[in-house]
């Protein structure tokens, strides 16, 4: 009886597309539901947990955008080398597209504005001259909870149909 050999290229690339997934949700789920209602109730003050929050997601804006570069290679991979076009696998990749948006948007256009938004509250706290920032903070904040619940609903759909 012969016993087939495993296509490493396969699971290597399925790996680190399920990687890229999980470590996203997994992400998503820490940020969302420990670390921030943890720190915003712990912390001394709200600024200093507003500034620590901000740190922790400003590094999680780069595994975002690690993370859609490896769901790109790793799909147009998976697409042209294994898969068809069904149903399910085209529900799986509208998921990750709409996610990868959604984290693309979030890192390259709201997190410099909420960024820009708490350099402007440190200087002007330090009676420097900076000028306002053109969207105020709680519309920023509200879009990028959105967003970061958009890209987990997205990610959960994406890996159940994985």
């Amino acid at each position: 009886m012969e016993t087939p050999i495993p296509n490493f290229y396969f699971m290597g690339v399925q790996f680190i597309h399920l990687l890229a997934l999980s470590v996203w949700v997994g992400g998503i789920v820490m940020i969302g539901f420990i670390i921030a209602p943890t720190l915003f109730r712990k912390s001394a003050s709200r600024q200093a947990a507003g500034q620590l929050m901000g740190e922790i997601l400003w590094k999680f804006d780069k595994v975002i955008l690690f993370c859609v570069a490896a769901l790109a290679a790793t799909g147009i991979i998976k697409y042209r080398t294994w898969e068809n076009l069904t149903p399910w696998n085209l529900t799986r990749y509208i998921a990750i597209l709409v996610m990868a948006a959604a984290g693309v948007y979030s890192a390259l256009v709201i997190s410099p504005q909420l960024r820009s938004w708490a350099a402007y509250q440190a200087s002007k706290g330090a009676g420097a001259q900076a000028a306002p920032p053109a969207v105020d903070f709680d519309h920023l904040h509200r879009t990028s909870v959105r967003l970061m619940f958009v890209s987990l609903i997205c990610g959960l759909i994406a890996l159940l149909m994985a």
